[in-house]
């Protein structure tokens, strides 16, 4: 009796064969590539038409020599961690702007119209300057500030530095171009700074020297 054996079965047992003496397997899925940055924030949110704004930059997958721009791209790009990048946003015209950073492999993440570009003069500067650098936990210390004037809602707050808003002090300015206020300090040990609020919301536009309650 004459045993006829199939040519594909053949070709599929040399296959199998000489994979196995050559060492090698089939190679696996190819991994996906790793997820792009996401933005989060930009502080402060605003920036003038006439002159630069350091701003910093929240949100993650930042890689070492990503780039960003804010309207125009932004120069001074230091990626501190894979969560902030600080940088210098050049002026440009009045308006709202994307934020966009892009990692060097060419992934970006934006958040739109997250900056505003406000048109002030060379003397219209935001300022706020804490009277000391070290106060006693929950003591008070006076706070100063220049403003355009007859900004009715404007505030100044005092809060944990890299933080977010909490109940711990503020003051009103009235719509003063200039003044100063006695703050009263939290009760809890830390760095904290004062910012200037535009007009009863959380956009603030200054932010003052470290103040070291101890």
């Amino acid at each position: 009796m004459t045993k006829i054996t199939c040519p594909r079965v053949l070709l599929l047992a040399f296959a199998i064969g000489f994979a196995a003496c050559d060492g090698r397997s089939p190679s696996g899925p190819t991994p996906p590539p790793p997820a792009g940055p996401t933005v989060t924030a930009i502080s402060p949110a605003v920036g003038s038409t006439a002159r630069s704004t350091p701003v910093t930059i929240s949100g993650t997958g930042f890689l070492d020599g990503a780039t960003v721009t804010v309207g125009v791209r932004a120069v001074s790009v230091t990626v501190v961690s894979s969560t902030t990048i600080t940088a210098t946003v050049p002026p440009r015209t009045a308006g709202s702007a994307d934020v966009v950073v892009t990692n060097p492999s060419g992934s970006g993440g934006t958040l739109r119209a997250a900056f505003t570009y406000f048109t002030y003069a060379f003397d219209e500067l935001f300022t706020v300057t804490p009277s000391t650098s070290a106060v006693d936990a929950g003591g008070q210390m006076l706070v100063s500030w220049t403003a355009p004037g007859g900004r009715a809602g404007d505030w100044i707050a005092v809060v944990q530095v890299g933080g977010s808003y909490a109940d711990d002090w503020w003051g009103p300015t009235n719509g003063a171009a200039s003044g100063t206020l006695t703050a009263t300090v939290p009760t809890r040990p830390g760095q904290y700074e004062f910012r200037y609020l535009l007009a009863g919301g959380l956009t603030d536009v200054a932010r003052s020297s470290p103040v070291t309650v101890r």
